[in-house]
């Protein structure tokens, strides 16, 4: 199951900008998992869909990159990517809530009911 988001291209730039920045610092399986989402997205028109998994990465290019112009005193941009991640991460955790696989708790056999 895939979220469709709609993302204006200043936002597609934000999200490019740190996807290519962090992806940097990946390498092996990691890395190419991240290049999936990162392909779509450089592939968008206006709209793209998105695993969680996939949001997950944006997410975090978009505050580990906020982090950074945090360190080089940045503040009001840095703030910009770190509102972003967050908005991200919120769409991604109501999509695993709809989503995601339903865990059911078993009822177990209460002390009174069981038996030596």
């Amino acid at each position: 199951m895939k979220q469709l988001l709609h993302i204006p291209s200043a936002q597609k730039e934000m999200i490019l900008t740190s996807m290519k920045v962090h992806r940097q610092r990946l390498n092996g399986m990691g890395k190419r998992l991240f290049d999936i989402a990162y392909s779509k997205i450089l592939k968008m028109d206006h709209s793209v869909e998105l695993d969680g998994m996939e949001m997950m990465y944006v997410s975090q290019a978009l505050n580990s990159f906020g982090k950074r112009l945090a360190g080089i005193r940045l503040f009001d941009e840095a703030g910009n990517y770190r509102s972003m991640a967050m908005e991200m991460e919120r769409i991604r955790i109501n999509f695993q809530r709809t989503n995601g696989p339903k865990i059911r708790k078993e009822k177990t056999a209460s002390a009174g009911t069981l038996t030596a």
